[in-house]
């Protein structure tokens, strides 16, 4: 769960509003006038309006969250897709690296991954607000490795290390499959 100021100040005023409250109910000034009055009853209102305002922050920071979270249905199919096709085009480029020179190997990486590697980046945020902050530091851990070794194929494929190139492409294969895998079993 993400904290926001709007839940801060909810909790806030909700608990100064309680404690006020049981403050102003507890401790009685006695007032000469009026002998037999029991509590302070404006210290008592005001009291529970700070209290009612801290409640209606805290069910917008609520409402807020639950219309991200329906927003973010639509997001995360598309991020899931997204890792989806960024690890299918790396196993491709792993069963046909052999065929491919260090060239085709850089125009594949640039042509076929990089932009699902893009979108899915763009919309990791989707996994935080879904899974929590634990599910996404695992997914986002393994695709950051895997994006970190093809980016080292991409450069040895450059610079014409071709046993480089392999080692890379099969470490970043072995990462996204594992975000993948880690995706899945999220949910």
């Amino acid at each position: 769960m993400q904290i926001t100021t709007t839940f801060i100040a909810g909790q806030v005023l909700l608990w100064l509003g309680f404690l006020g409250g049981s403050l102003a109910s507890v401790f009685r000034f006695e007032d000469p006038a009026a002998p037999w009055q029991t509590i302070p009853w404006g210290q008592y209102l005001i009291s529970a309006a700070i209290g009612v305002a801290g409640i209606i922050l805290l069910r917008r920071d609520k409402a807020t969250r639950n219309a991200q979270s329906a927003a973010s249905e639509t997001g995360l199919e598309s991020v899931r897709r997204e890792l989806a096709a960024a690890a299918e085009r790396v196993s491709e480029l792993k069963s046909n690296l052999e065929d491919f020179t260090c060239e085709e190997v850089l125009a594949f990486i640039d042509d076929k991954c990089v932009t699902h590697l893009t979108e899915f980046a763009d919309g990791r945020m989707v996994l935080a607000h879904r899974f929590g902050s634990s599910v996404y530091a695992t997914i986002m851990t393994e695709f950051a490795s895997g994006e970190r070794y093809l980016n080292r194929a991409w450069s040895a494929a450059a610079d014409g290390y071709v046993d480089e190139v392999e080692a890379c492409v099969d470490h970043a294969h072995t990462f996204f499959q594992a975000a993948v895998q880690h995706l899945q079993t999220a949910e």
